[in-house]
């Protein structure tokens, strides 16, 4: 038997929309999967192959966002994140710590300029997951002084 509380098997069953899994649950299982919700969250937000921003606005959009005030809807908080799953498969995830609070972060500070929509956990994510070479290619469309973009990137 597959164990249903493990981040794959979690995983799969947000990615592909099985919204008969929840039902499958015990009691115990239903509490030990909520009190994770934050981690489900981190982990439907971190694939990977260019898809980084599409999930994390999902992901912020349904569930994020009323976090707190549908804490008690454990049931409906994973069922939003379904929503914004990919109805298959979607490999490879790679974990991504919490931001470092309180360092002034020059890149951040410049996503902010580029993405005024997303909030700053949503800017770590991005800094977090692109790579430097696209942000240089970026920079450089933009006509930013070598300078400058060794600064922002240190």
């Amino acid at each position: 038997m597959v164990d249903k509380l493990n981040i794959n098997e979690e995983m799969r069953v947000i990615d592909t929309k099985d919204r008969s899994w929840w039902d499958t649950l015990t009691e115990e299982e239903v509490e030990k999967f909520s009190k994770g919700m934050w981690t489900q969250m981190r982990w439907a937000t971190s694939v990977t192959g260019g898809k980084e921003a599409e999930y994390l606005l999902l992901v912020n959009s349904y569930v994020n966002e009323h976090f707190n005030v549908l804490a008690k809807h454990q049931r409906l908080q994973h069922q939003l994140l379904q929503i914004a799953g990919s109805e298959g498969k979607v490999r490879p995830r790679k974990w991504l710590p919490p931001g470092k609070r309180g360092k002034k972060n020059k890149l951040i500070d410049w996503l902010v300029t580029q993405y005024p929509q997303c909030n700053n956990d949503e800017l770590e994510i991005i800094a977090a997951t692109t790579d430097k070479k696209e942000f240089r290619d970026i920079m450089e469309q933009q006509g930013m002084k070598p300078k400058e973009i060794k600064e922002l990137l240190k």
